[in-house]
């Protein structure tokens, strides 16, 4: 008989099979398709646990009491991290374990088991019955009162029907020991599993949802090196994870994951020409890989690329249908969602994302979002529950956002003010950056320009450090537009040519779409024409200026009118379009609530130019 490393000394070494899949208790082998695969201890005990009951619903806290022993405090999301890192090593076997919502996890397969009794093989089929219960139950349709009961790791199971008793020459079995014996090997056991869980490799990121075996890397330290890289730009430090990406992926040719990653964060910059580079490499080293999980990922980022918003909800969803804890693609499917204006849909993706201490950028937008769709008081009383301590910065970044969705305009730039001056104190340029421009925009709102010009240059200043080009391009078209308001003619057509400069080296097809109206506006002798085609409704708006600066206008009528139909006013140039419809006479519809607070801020600039032009359109009517 074989001695498993659970601790079943007298349970037969048994090998448990389901489709490429086996797996071997006397030396906690796991094979895929003959290969042995690595694996954790913990996620090694969750699958011997599935193995033992198929198609049995295991209740998650029984799976929990059984895998972290000793009445341990473990959250739900520590289960769904092993039961994401047993999915990931069994690939496309790992689609057979089942998560059954508010009731546990099941192994969707027929498992059959190899056992050696006197050296002669027995193929034996596990049934639903064989779990640590000897009683046989009828399998019936899963219901909360039917759930299987879960079998420590260091419980052993009773053998499974079907083999034969062993002949009168085998050898005798084991007593069993005593009792005091039995409790000694357990409580050793157990201080085995809390010194090996020490060393046990976290998962790299639970917002990609990435585990240690995703990573496909060449070199021992590069799962480490991964995960290092992504905390960083978690604590808002990108350009160190971008300098630690780009040496991973010199020094190890297999791992598609710093490519990937680079890919998604340059299209975030709007660096096109840097996203096309990456992506090329990412997809040259994940084809060979065949990882559906990987592929799902290098899909997602490619309609990021893309900018087309149905494809980004579809491939952030099948994502998610791999690794359900990945929070990052609930929030990226919220954003497209308010995006097309369907706010509670977005409310819904950010309200899965728990926010349970700061200094995690994107998680801490999360929440900042949902109080931009809808759930202020939602949003105020999880922030009242952190600490500010923690992160001052962030915190009051934070506080800034929730007061702006709130209404309060003054509140919001005392906060992002507040924000930018600790982000000084402990290096977080990200927040100080978002947080000067944010604090630009609620005082340009509040017709305070001098104040609104000083924080736009501070925030420009640091985003072309941080090389974030499209809101270098945002900021300067901002800057452009307070200038004209104070008559600097210089100063305005200066900024407006720095930002043309900028888009040379990327910005996506709106960013282009507003310098071209800007210009249109603002300079309208000059033949500028934008970079990138933009959508049908800004086409319109750009083709309703051309018409007006020629002095046509019935056909900057017609074009506006044709903007509107296409969506004009439900989209990021409403605020051109309710401006150019002043200046030609037509009614205007009522602004809209800028939140979030997102770029491009400069859209919202037509604002100020509202009141200056429609106030002498109201003295021809009268």
């Amino acid at each position: 008989m074989g001695t498993d490393n659970d601790g079943s000394a007298n349970e037969p070494a048994l090998r448990y099979r389901f489709g490429r899949v086996a797996l071997e208790t006397h030396g906690r082998r796991l094979l895929v398709d003959g290969r042995e695969r690595p694996m954790s201890r913990r996620a090694f005990d969750l699958l011997l646990i599935l193995l033992r009951a198929p198609r049995r619903v295991h209740a998650r806290d029984a799976l929990i009491d059984a895998l972290w022993p000793g009445g341990q405090i473990v959250s739900d999301e520590a289960l769904t991290q092993a039961v994401f890192r047993v999915r990931a090593v069994l690939g496309a076997d790992g689609e057979r374990i089942a998560t059954v919502r508010g009731v546990g996890i099941r192994l969707d397969a027929d498992v059959s088991a190899e056992t050696d009794v006197d050296g002669l093989p027995e193929a034996i089929a596990v049934t639903a019955a064989a779990t640590v219960e000897t009683r046989s139950e009828p399998d019936v349709p899963v219901a909360h009162d039917d759930v299987a009961p879960v079998p420590t790791p260091t419980q052993t199971a009773a053998p499974p029907p079907g083999i034969a008793p062993p002949p009168p020459q085998a050898k005798p079995r084991r007593r069993t020991a005593p009792i005091a014996i039995a409790l000694a090997a357990i409580v050793l056991l157990a201080v085995a599993i809390v010194l090996m869980r020490r060393h046990e490799p976290a998962a790299i990121d639970a917002g990609y949802g990435i585990a240690a075996s995703d990573v496909h890397a060449a070199q021992t330290d590069g799962a480490r090196l991964l995960r290092e890289a992504v905390a960083h730009d978690n604590g808002g430090d990108r350009a160190r994870a971008r300098a630690l990406l780009e040496t991973l992926h010199d020094s190890d040719a297999a791992t598609p994951w710093p490519a990937m990653l680079l890919g998604l964060w340059s299209i975030g910059a709007g660096d096109t020409v840097a996203a096309d580079q990456w992506l090329a490499r990412a997809r040259e080293r994940a084809a060979p890989l065949h990882d559906p999980y990987v592929n799902a990922m290098l899909r997602y980022i490619e309609a990021e690329r893309g900018g087309n918003a149905l494809d980004i909800i579809r491939y952030a969803g099948a994502v998610l249908d791999l690794r359900p804890g990945a929070w990052r693609m609930h929030l990226a499917r919220a954003h497209l969602k308010n995006y097309q204006g369907l706010r509670d849909a977005a409310l819904a993706e950010v309200r899965q994302i728990d926010v349970r201490e700061l200094g995690n950028r994107k998680l801490e937008g999360a929440l900042a979002d949902r109080a931009s769709f809808g759930d202020v008081a939602g949003a105020q009383a999880v922030l009242d529950s952190l600490p500010r301590t923690t992160d001052a910065a962030a915190w009051e970044y934070l506080a800034g956002r929730i007061a702006w969705s709130r209404g309060d305009r003054a509140a919001a730039r005392a906060a992002w003010e507040r924000a930018s001056d600790e982000a000084k104190k402990n290096g977080r340029s990200d927040i100080g950056n978002r947080a000067e421009a944010n604090a630009g925009l609620a005082a340009m709102l509040t017709r305070d320009r001098p104040g609104a010009i000083a924080h736009f240059e501070r925030a420009r200043v640091g985003m072309a450090e941080a090389g974030w080009i499209t809101d270098e391009i945002d900021l300067s078209l901002l800057l452009a537009q307070m200038h004209a308001l104070d008559g600097r003619a210089d100063a305005a057509h200066a900024e407006f040519q720095r930002a043309v400069a900028i888009s040379g080296r990327g910005g996506d097809e709106v960013l282009h779409a507003q310098i071209a109206l800007v210009g249109a506006r603002l300079f309208p002798a000059m033949d500028f024409a934008p970079g990138k085609t933009p959508e049908p409704a800004a086409q319109a708006l750009l083709s309703a200026r051309h018409a007006q600066a020629r002095s046509d206008a019935a056909a900057a009528r017609e074009d506006l009118q044709t903007a509107v139909r296409r969506g004009a006013l439900d989209s990021v140039v409403a605020d051109e379009a309710r401006l150019l419809a002043a200046e030609l006479g037509l009614p205007v519809v009522p602004e809209k609530p800028l939140d979030p607070p997102y770029p491009p801020l400069s859209a919202a600039a037509a604002r100020l130019f509202m009141p200056e032009i429609a106030e002498p359109v109201r003295d021809q009517t009268r």
